[in-house]
């Protein structure tokens, strides 16, 4: 049914219950703790919220461009299918 699993972010325990398999669950704790560390030693945030918001941010920004980045990739395949389909007899 449900994977519970008990994780660490921000110095906060969490235990949160998720379909998800556990191994990746703790990919995404150990990608949130990454990205904490990677604003904490770029920026002055000293309160946790700040620096929860930046991270947030940080992490929203990269889930765009990976979007974006994936519809110009699609459009270059439907592009090059249609090529394809082209020169096909």
């Amino acid at each position: 049914m449900g994977n519970v699993v008990e994780l660490t972010i921000l110095g906060q325990r969490l235990v949160i219950k998720s379909d998800e398999d556990s191994a990746y669950i703790r990919n995404v704790e150990e990608y949130l703790n990454a990205k904490i560390t990677e604003v904490r030693e770029k920026t002055r945030a000293v309160a946790t919220l700040d620096l929860a918001l930046l991270v947030a941010l940080n992490v929203a920004g990269e889930l765009l461009r990976a979007r974006e980045d994936l519809d110009g990739i699609e459009e270059r395949s439907e592009d090059l299918t249609r090529q394809i389909a082209e020169l096909l007899p």
